[in-house]
């Protein structure tokens, strides 16, 4: 074999020394690496200074379903949450992405109810619920209201009508609830409210492009929101989101999983296009995480979410995630490498 086509082998990266403030995901069978993930990484304190970082710390991109808690708040320190009596639980859903198991779509059709809304409201489009076992019981006849989105849409819609903004265009660029949100978000991150970018999430409600950096730093202030403005809400939504991890994401699901495993110490939020933002307790401070997987893989933002937890010393092991058959066997893994450059 011409020594330029040899394959990249595992063990190859495990005797490589990446330098600090680089990471690398590598998915390899039978030692033999198939794909590589690069990331970008961000470890900021609640006032925005960067303590670590992999990559570019700054990348701007779409928060996508990280943003939810924050995308949330509006309804809280806006009254519809008290308008229309919201039990902590039905707070947590609005912030979630659930798995459209029994539990999340009683409590998104309890909401419903309150706030005199019906599913045909909702603009989430809809999809099978992540939970195999519910999906494989409904036999393809699923609703909007298993969409994962579905808690945001209800609580989009919620604020809509307390408010007197149009409901029927509520996912528009230059609705009303947009607009708010994109000041909330420039407030609480010290950005202008022109450089928060807008787009089209997946379930058609709009989404924010920030710098990597500003995600994490939104998420060190919802666990320490001291002097910041909502003060009191961000609170509450902290205290909903962190005591609800199954609501947050669902059975199996790595936010609930993660939060479930360090109740207080971990809160977690997933996104898709390979996005992960956490929060940790650290040394009696809050830190905000950002990973960003630069060609969008998921499994790698898992797999290295927990390498990070690792060097930030929350958890005490090296977690690789298994290559199996469909048959079940293992035949490779997903591991993570790097470390994180310290500023």
């Amino acid at each position: 074999m011409n020594k330029n086509h040899l394959p990249m082998l595992i063990s190859e990266l495990e005797r490589r020394k990446l330098p600090p403030g680089e990471h690398i995901v590598a998915e390899e069978r039978n030692g033999v690496i198939e794909a590589l993930h690069r990331a970008h990484i961000a470890v900021v304190d609640r006032d925005g200074n960067l303590r670590y970082s992999s990559g570019d710390p700054h990348l701007v991109t779409f928060t996508r379903s990280c943003i939810k808690p924050i995308q949330a708040l509006p309804v809280l320190y806006m009254g519809a949450s008290d308008r229309y009596g919201f039990t902590d639980e039905e707070i947590a859903m609005i912030a979630a992405s659930h798995s459209g198991e029994e539990r999340h779509t009683t409590i998104i059709g309890n909401l419903m109810e309150k706030i005199g809304i019906t599913e045909n409201d909702l603009k989430c489009g809809g999809h099978e619920p992540f939970h195999k076992e519910t999906a494989r019981s409904l036999k393809g006849s699923f609703t909007k209201i298993h969409d994962n989105c579905s808690g945001k849409h209800t609580g989009a819609l919620a604020l809509c009508k307390h408010m007197g903004w149009p409901l029927d265009t509520y996912t528009d660029l230059d609705h009303p609830l947009t607009l708010e949100i994109v000041k909330l978000i420039s407030e609480l991150s010290d950005m202008e409210p022109r450089n928060v970018l807008l787009g089209k999430d997946g379930c058609s409600i709009p989404n924010f492009a920030i710098p990597v950096s500003k995600m994490a730093m939104l998420f060190a202030i919802l666990m320490d929101p001291g002097g910041r403005p909502h003060e009191e809400w961000i609170e509450r939504m902290r205290d909903v989101f962190s005591s609800n991890p199954y609501l947050i994401a669902g059975t199996g699901r790595f936010d609930t999983v993660l939060m479930t495993e360090f109740p207080g110490r971990v809160v977690s939020k997933a996104g898709a296009q390979g996005l992960q933002t956490m929060a940790v307790r650290t040394g009696g401070t809050w830190l905000g995480i950002t990973i960003k997987i630069e060609d969008g893989s998921y499994p790698a933002a898992e797999v290295l979410s927990k390498h990070i937890l690792r060097e930030m010393g929350v958890m005490d092991r090296e977690v690789t995630k298994d290559v199996r058959t469909r048959a079940k066997e293992r035949v490779g893994s997903v591991r993570a490498f790097g470390k994180l450059k310290e500023i």
